[in-house]
Order: C-alpha cells, then structure tokens, then sequence
C-alpha cells in the first residue's frame, strides 16, 4: 500500500512527461495486486469525477457568493458615499439658491429705495420748480409794479417840468408886460416931461418968435432929423422885437416839438413796454403750455414708469411665486427622496433579510458539504456499497438539485432586489435629473431675468447718467456761454451808451461853447460899436463944449465989446438967443442920444437878460435830457435787464424741463449756496456721524466675527459629537444598522436644521442689520439733505433780499443823488434869477434915478453936463465892470456846469463801475459756489465710492472667509471620511476572516483525504489492470478519468491560480475524459 505513493505523485505532478503514465513498479504490482472489474472502475471514476465537480461547483460558488457580497458591499459603501455627496450637492445648491434668493431680494429692496428716492426727488425737484415758478412769477410782478411804478413817476415828472416851463413861460410873459408896461410909461413921462419943456420953452419965446423963427426952422428940421433917426431907431428896435419874438417863438415851437417828441418817444416806450409786456405775456402762457405739455409729457413717462414698476413688481411676485412653487417641488423632491431612502432602506433590510437567508443556505451548503464528506468517507471506507453509494448519491442529487432550486431562486430573488434596485436608482436618478433639470432651467430662468433687468437698469442708468451729464455739461456750457454774452453785451452797451453820452455831452458842450463864443462876439462887438458911439459922442460933445466955451469967450468979448458999445445989443441978443437955442437943441440932443444910449443900454440889457434865459433854458433842456438820457439809460438797462432776466428765467425753465429727470447735481447747482461756516459745521457733523457709523461697522463686524467663530466653535463641536457617534455606530453598525441610519438621518436633518436656522438667523440680523443702518444712513442723508436744503434756501433768500435791498439801496441812491443835483441845480438857477432879477431891479432904479439926475441936472445947470458925462463914464466902467462879473458867474456857472456834468459821469461810471462789480462779484460768487458745490458733490461721491468699495471689501473678506471656513469644513470632511474608509477592521471581520481560514484548513484537510483516498483508488485501478487498453485508449473520452493522460497547461494555470484555496489537485482532475464506449452495464 505504501510503494506505490513515490510513484504517482511525480506522475500527477511532474507535467512535462505524461498524464498518469503508468511505470514500471505500477505495472508490476498491477500484475500482482488484486484484480478489480472495468465497471466498478467506471462508477468509482465517475463519482470521484462528480466528487471533483460538487466540490469545484461548491467552491465557486462560495467565491461567487464571497465577490457577490463584496460587491454588494462596495455598491452600498458608493451609494451612501453617492448619497453624502448628491445631500451635499443638494445642500450646496440649497445654500446657493438661498444666498441668490437673498441677493435678489436685496437687490429688489435696493431697487424699491432707489425708486423710491427717485421718486422723492422728482417730487422735490417739482416742488422747487413750483416755488421758483412762484418766485419768478412774483418777481415779474413786483418788476412790472416797479415798472409802471417808474412810469408814472416819469410821466408826474413830465407833468411838473411842463407845468414849471409853462409857468416860467407865463412868468416871462408877464416880466415881458411888465417891461412893455415899464417902456411905456418911461416913454409917457419923457413925452410929457419934452411937451412940459416945450411949453416952457415956446411960452418963454413967444416974444422971441421972430427972432427964434429961423432957429425954430432949423430947429424943426434937427428936430424932424432927429425924430427921423428915433423912428428909424424905434423902427430898428421894433424889428429886433420881432426879430426876438420870433427867435423866442421858434425856441418855444422848438422846446414844444422837443417835448412832443420826447412825449411821442415816452408814449412809444410805454407801447413798446405794453407791447413787450403783452409779448412776455404771451410768451408766459407759451411757455405754461409747453410746459403743461411737458407736464402731460411727464406724467405719461411717469405713468409709463409706474406700469413699468408694477410690471416688474408683478414679474418680481410671479418670480417669487415661482420660487415658492420651486420650493415646495423642492420639498415634494425631499419628500419623495426620504420615501426613497425609506425604501432603499426596507430593500437593504431586504438585503439584509437575504444574506441571512444566504447565510443559512450557506450554513446548509456546509452541513451538505460535511454530509458529502462524511459520504466520501463512507464511500472510501465502504466501496463494497456501490449500491448503497448510489442511494446516497441519488439523495445527495436531489438534495443538490433542491439547493441548486433554492439556490437559483435565491438568485431570482437577488436579480428582483437589483432590478428593484437598479429601477429605484434609475428612478431617483430621472427624478434628481429632472429636479436638477427644472432647476437648473428655473435658475437659468431667474439668472436670465436678474441679467436681462440688471443690463436694463445698468443700460438706464448710464443712460441716465450720460443725459446728467452731457445735459449737465452743455447746461453749463450754454449758462457760461449766455453770461459771458450777456457780460459783454452789457458791457459794449454800456461802453456804447457811455461813447454816444460822452459824444452827445461833447457835441452839446461844443455847440454851446460855439454859441456862447459868438454871442461874447456879438455881444463884444456891440460893447464896442457902444463905445465907439459913446467915445464919438463924448469927442462930439467936447468939440461942441469947446465950440461953446468959444462961443462964450466970444460973447464975453462980445459983451466987453458992447460994454464998450451999446448999439450992437441987439445983434448980441440974437446970438446971444442963437447960442442959447443951439445949446438947448445940443441938449435935447444930448439928451436924445442918453436916452438911445440908454435904450440902446437897455435893449443891451434885455438881450443879455433874454441871453441868460435863453442860456439857462439851454441849460435846464441840457439837463432835462441829461436826465431824460440817465432816465432812458436806466430804462434801457432795466428792459436790458429784464430781458436778460426773462431769457436766464426761459434758459431756467428750459434747463429745468431738461433736468425733471436728473439727480441732485443739477438742481443742487442751480439752488444751493451755502456759506462756508456752515458747510465746515455739516461736513464736521457729517464725518462725525461717518466715524460713528464706522465704529458701529466695526463693532457690527466684531460682533458677526464673534458669532461666527461662535457658529465655527459649535460646528467642531457637532463635527466632534458627529465623529463620536459616527466611530460609535460604526462600531455598533451591524447589530444597530436602522438605529445608526435613523441617527445619521437625524443627525444631517438636526446639523441642515441648525445650520438653516443658524444661516436664517444670521441672514435675519444681517438683514435687520442692514436695513437698520440703511435707515439711519438714508435718515441722516435726507436729514443732511434737508437742512442743506433749507440753509440753502435762506442762504438763497438773503442774497435775493440783499440783491433787492443793493438794487433798491442803487435806485434810491441814484434817485437821491438826481434829486439831490435837480434841487442843486434849480436852487442854484432859483438863486441866479433871484440875483438877476434884484441887480435888474437894482438897475432900473438905478437907471430911473440916473435919469431923474439927469433931467434935473439939465434943467439946473449946463456946467454939470461934464459932471453927467464923467458918471457916465463911471457908470460905462461899473457898467463894465458888471459886465466882467455876469461874464466871470456865466463861466463860474459854465464851470459848475462842467463840474456837475463830470459829476454826474464820474457818478454814472461810478454806478456802471459798481453794477459791473456787483455782477463780477456774482458772477465769481456763483462760480466759487459752483466749484465748492462740483468739489462737495465730488468729495460726496468718492467718499460714497469708498464706502462701497470698503463695504464690498468687507464682504469679500467676508466671502473669503466663509469660504475658507467651508473650505476647512470640507477638508476636515475629507480627512474624517479618509479616516472613516481607513479605519481598523473590526473584530466581527476578523472573527469573519478567521472563521473563514478555519474553513479553509477544514478544507485542505477534506481535500489532503480525497488525495490520500484517490492514492487509494489508483492503486485499486493499478492493481486492476484488466481490459486496460479497451477503457483507457489513446484518446480519452469526456467523463472518464485517466489517470495516465498528461495534465494540461491550462489546468496547471487553472491550478495555479485556484492554489490560494488549497483545491489544485480537483482543478485538475475536472477536464478528464472518458471515451465515447459505453458498456452494457453503464
């Protein structure tokens, strides 16, 4: 029995040379061991082949079995992984969804404010518009009372220079009559006083009437020469009266045709002011109709706004409730995933259910497999009992097939629970693929609908921004434009009005400088062509005083003569009467040439006198159109004005059309003014308030780093108690598996709870944060904005009150110092003809006295003729000297007038100089205002730009931050479930491995038997050698084992690869052969 071991092993091992070659020892002992029948050879070979297949069958299978639960294992180890991730997903994207739900409606609130700001300003810009409406219209009002305030002021003006010049007319008629009455009566008592003396004279020469008879023929012929030259000279004087009546009647009809035209040109202003006031009129219901249209305009693109709003509040409310509806899919999602779960969960108790059945069976199979062992024994030990072998092997059969049913069912049921699976897992996954699907589409539809209304509100709002300013701009441009035209229209009609004034001044100067020279001249030449006459007179009369004073030494010789001789008495006497009667008529004619001296003197005077008058009259039009100019002047410059008033207020209303939909810049350019005290102050409160609000940012950021170092100190601690327990169900895991799932699921659902209602309670605060501060900021800024508003307002009212009261203060000041002149200059011309009127009085006492003198001096005594003679001359030098006086007051006069006239340009230019100051000062003013208020908007505006950025700084700290933090949760996620899939094995697998080495020795063991027992039989076979080469041929059949055939390559690397479970040696043994013979017996 023990020969033949070191014969088969290298046989059965030793594949290079053949398949159970039978050697030599073998055959030996073959031919002298016992001998065995073929049959029996046959069954044996057959039931160890069965025995081979059962046993390889049941190996495979508890490998197949093994691999299979492996897998399974490895399917719900991806699953749950699959499902961690798809929850995290989920979470992420709920997260995201919350964060752009949050945005949105963040955005939609700030949009609600910056609608609602918009709002707010366009009702305040309407409401300034209406009260700078108002104001215009009540500074059109108060400039159209001044106005006909001025007007009839003028026209009272007009009426009390008409009624002086008439009553100075009429006073001058009146010194006319009196001067005529005057004129007359002197002529009356000449004529009386010359027929009184020729009464005398004829009553003391009546006896003398013979003898005077040739004197009186003479006489008469002087007489009538004499009355000849009075009418000629009466005649003369009556021509230059008429002559100055008509010069004084073209004056008058001049002066009337003057003031007519000056009325004419008054009543023309007047209708041209009632004609630009009706324009103005006109122009201001245009206007009020456009700008109703443009109100109508307004409210349609409001209303259209409003439509617009309530679109996008409808769109906005049809987007939240799709977002509702979304959310409750959402829940429905979460819903039907928890049934989901529920159900993966009875599959895997299912599974779980299953496997114990496989366990079972796989218990079964083992009995089976010691049944079969103690079989194999029985049938080693017992091969006498083929019969009883085959019982066996029959119930061994049907118990195999009853497996092999059960088995076959329980693979049924295993492809059932996976097409269950696998269709529950198609359905979860359709059912998150058309949940992602419809929520990446209603996403897609949300973003599309951000992005469309963000582009639209970006596009409208640098829309708007381009209008603000390009309008902003050209506003600007045409308001600088329109002063610096206005500026140097004012100033060259200023610089026109003041040339033509200067040249008028300068053409009037000189026509009266010229008129004056020729009236010295003329009056020069008559003082002289007088004192040629007087000096001829004054030889004349000292030839004939000598001729007389002859006459006398003759008629003393004469009278010697006749004392020396009587006779010639007589002839004496008639010279004597001669003499005396050419003395008289030499007196009469002394005394007709005094008295045209005097006449001539008087004529001289009333010339001069008319001269004056005509002089001051001159005087007093230049003046009155000095006046009426600086009157026209100031009237133009206030139609000037008042137009450039009425454009800047068209240019306003124009600007104010353009800009109803504009921000505060330029309403605030066009009102605020604020002084610089004041804008220290708010700029000082406004930083304050900026410093607090930053402290309380950063309190606020404290406070949110607390908390959220808080939220990270208790998300560790839940990761820590998440990895307790997790480490503690995973110990627990397959005697708790429902209980752990049960806590897992609690435990995500308590950390999404807490971590929704710690997201929700941060967003919350945030939010209330926010709006808290937005409130305090937005009520700050309106406060801000109110106060600036109102200083600006009384700031605005105190310098239209201080324009009005310079206006006013100018006008007053102006009007004072016209009336202060006009009073001046007519107290002054009061005085003059006070003066000339008392000195001409003077002198025609004077004259009358002189003349009474001088008919008594003639009447007295001849020898004071010479007397008479030298007061004339006395009486031609003080004369003279008057003369040189009135001559020295007309050009101290001329002199005044020059002075008052400069005084009036110096003051004129002085107010020119002081309006263009005034306007300079305005003008740099409002432009230093406008750059303080473009430097307060621009620091406003950067100050405001790095708010924002610091806020979105801080935000994305913040972003960052919580990215971090998340980045740090998912790494700490990472590591825990690394370490989770790292973790030790557990001691139910270790007893599972050793469980399974104790088999596998088990069935090394059974297998070392079945060798040691095959060693046994190919022996029996060896020694049984009979019809060897019938049964075993060359080439051997399926189902029938040759132990002489070589063992294959194949089954060498099937062995190879089967050595891990000890069975190499029934790999082997599978692929025999039997030939295709069949015996009787089989």
């Amino acid at each position: 029995m023990a020969t033949p071991g070191p014969s088969w092993q290298p046989q059965h091992y030793g594949g290079a040379a053949a398949k159970f070659a039978p050697s030599p020892a073998a055959a030996a002992q073959a031919g002298h061991g016992l001998d065995y029948s073929q049959d029996l050879h046959l069954k044996m070979s057959k039931k160890i082949a069965q025995l081979t297949k059962v046993i390889y069958a049941l190996n495979t299978k508890n490998d197949e079995h093994e691999s299979a639960i492996q897998a399974l294992k490895d399917a719900h180890e991806e699953e749950i992984q699959q499902i961690l991730a798809e929850t995290r997903e989920k979470i992420l994207q709920y997260k995201s969804k919350v964060t752009e739900e949050l945005d949105l409606k963040r955005k939609i609130q700030v949009l609600e404010a910056s609608l609602e700001d918009h709002i707010k300003m366009k009702q305040q810009a309407l409401t300034e518009f209406e009260a700078y409406k108002h104001r215009v219209e009540d500074m059109q009002l108060c400039a159209e009372a001044q106005h006909v305030q001025r007007i009839v002021t003028m026209s009272r003006e007009v009426e009390e220079i008409r009624r002086k010049f008439e009553e100075r007319l009429r006073s001058f008629g009146q010194l006319q009559v009196q001067f005529e009455k005057d004129k007359r009566l002197a002529l009356e008592d000449l004529r009386t006083a010359h027929r009184r003396e020729i009464q005398e004279l004829l009553k003391s020469q009546q006896g003398h009437s013979v003898s005077v008879s040739k004197g009186q023929e003479k006489a008469e012929e002087l007489h009538r020469v004499e009355v000849e030259s009075l009418n000629k000279t009466l005649e003369e004087l009556r021509l230059e009266r008429k002559k100055l009546i008509e010069d004084y009647e073209g004056k008058l009809n001049k002066a009337q045709s003057f003031y007519e035209h000056e009325l004419d040109t008054l009543k023309r202003s007047q209708l041209f002011t009632a004609e630009s006031l009706q324009a103005s009129k006109e122009k201001e219901a245009d206007l009020r109709k456009e700008f109703q249209g443009q109100e109508a305009i307004l409210r349609k693109t409001i209303g259209k706004l409003k439509t617009e709003l309530q679109m996008v509040q409808d769109e906005a409310g049809s987007l939240r409730d799709k977002c509702q509806k979304l959310q409750i899919a959402l829940v429905t999602a979460e819903n039907s995933v928890q049934v989901l779960q529920k159900q993966l969960d009875d599959a895997k108790e299912g599974e779980m259910a299953l496997l114990s059945k496989h366990k079972e069976v796989e218990s079964e199979l083992a009995a089976a497999r010691e049944r079969l062992q103690q079989q194999a024994s029985d049938l080693v030990l017992k091969a006498s009992h083929i019969g009883m072998l085959q019982a066996t092997q029959m119930t061994q059969e049907v118990t195999i097939k009853d497996l092999e049913s059960e088995k076959s069912r329980a693979n049924e049921r295993l492809s059932q629970l996976e097409a269950e699976r696998a269709f529950l897992q198609s359905k979860t996954q359709s059912l998150d693929e058309e949940q992602k699907q419809q929520i990446l589409e209603l996403e897609k539809k949300v973003n599309e609908a951000k992005k469309t209304q963000q582009e639209y509100y970006e596009m409208e709002l640098k829309n708007l921004q381009n209008r603000l300013e390009g309008e902003v701009a050209q506003l600007n441009e045409a308001h600088s434009k329109t002063l610096e035209e206005l500026a140097w229209k004012h100033h060259m009609a200023i610089e026109a009005v003041h040339s033509n004034a200067v040249r008028d001044k300068k053409k009037l100067q000189v026509e009266l400088e010229e008129q004056y020279k020729k009236e010295k001249l003329n009056l020069e030449e008559d003082k002289s062509q007088l004192q040629q006459e007087l000096e001829n007179l004054k030889e004349e009369l000292e030839d004939k005083l000598n001729t007389a004073n002859q006459e006398i030494g003759r008629l003393q010789d004469l009278v010697r003569k006749s004392e020396q001789g009587l006779g010639s008495a007589e002839g004496l006497i008639a010279s004597l009467q001669d003499s005396q009667e050419r003395l008289q008529n030499e007196l009469d004619l002394t005394k007709g040439r005094l008295k045209d001296t005097k006449d001539a003197l008087l004529n001289v005077e009333g010339e001069l006198e008319q001269e004056r008058h005509q002089h001051e009259e001159t005087l007093a039009a230049m003046k009155e159109e000095e006046k009426l100019r600086v009157d026209r002047m100031a009237h133009d410059l206030e139609i000037k004005w008042t137009e450039n008033l009425r454009q800047e207020c068209s240019k306003l209303r124009e600007e104010l059309r353009l800009q109803h939909e504009e921000d505060k810049k330029s309403a605030m350019s066009q009102l605020l003014q604020l002084k610089e005290r004041e804008k220290n102050a708010a700029r000082d409160s406004w930083q304050k308030k900026v410093e607090d609000l930053l402290n309380q940012i950063s309190l606020l950021k404290q406070n949110l780093e607390m908390q959220l170092s808080q939220s990270q100190t208790s998300l560790q601690q839940l990761q820590a108690q998440f990895t307790q327990e997790r480490q503690r169900l995973t110990q627990e895991l397959e005697e708790l598996e429902e209980q752990h799932q049960q806590r897992h699921k609690s435990l995500k659902e308590a950390h999404v709870l807490a971590f929704q209602t710690m997201e929700e309670e941060k967003e919350k605060e945030q939010r209330a944060l926010e709006n808290h501060l937005q409130q305090k900021h937005s009520a700050e800024l309106q406060s801000l904005k109110d106060a600036h508003r109102e200083s600006m307002e009384g700031f605005r009212i105190e310098m239209e009150q201080e324009l009005q009261t310079l206006r006013f203060e100018l006008e007053d000041e102006g009007k004072a110092m016209l009336a202060s002149l006009r009073s001046e200059l007519n107290h002054q011309h009061a005085a003059a003809i006070d003066l000339l009127r008392h000195s001409h009085h003077q002198e025609l006492a004077a004259a009358k006295m002189e003349l009474e003198r001088s008919v008594d001096i003639s009447r007295r005594q001849s020898k004071e003729h010479m007397c008479r003679i030298t007061d004339l001359q006395e009486e031609l030098r003080h004369r003279e000297h008057h003369i040189s006086d009135l001559d020295k007051e007309v050009q101290h006069l001329h002199e005044n007038i020059s002075a008052l006239t400069k005084e009036l340009e110096f003051k004129g230019k002085e107010i020119l100089r002081i309006r263009s100051e005034s306007n300079q000062q305005m003008r740099l003013h409002e432009q230093d205002l406008n750059k303080r208020l473009e430097k307060e908007l621009d620091v406003m505006t950067a100050d405001h730009l790095r708010e924002k950025n610091i806020m979105r700084a801080d935000f994305n700290k913040t972003n960052e931050l919580l990215k971090e933090i998340n980045a740090a949760l998912q790494v700490s996620l990472e590591e825990m479930e690394e370490k989770y899939l790292m973790r030790e094995s557990k001691p139910e697998d270790i007893q599972m491995i050793t469980e399974l080495k104790a088999m596998l020795t088990e069935r090394d063991q059974v297998i070392k038997k079945l060798i040691e027992d095959n060693k046994f039989y190919q022996l029996e076979l060896v020694n049984r050698e009979t019809n060897f080469n019938k049964v075993f041929n060359s080439s051997p059949t399926v189902g029938v084992i040759n132990p002489l055939t070589k063992v294959s390559v194949r089954c060498m690397c099937m062995s190879s690869r089967n050595l891990t479970t000890g069975i190499s040696i029934t790999h082997c043994c599978v692929p025999c052969k039997f030939p295709p013979k069949t015996s009787s017996s089989e």
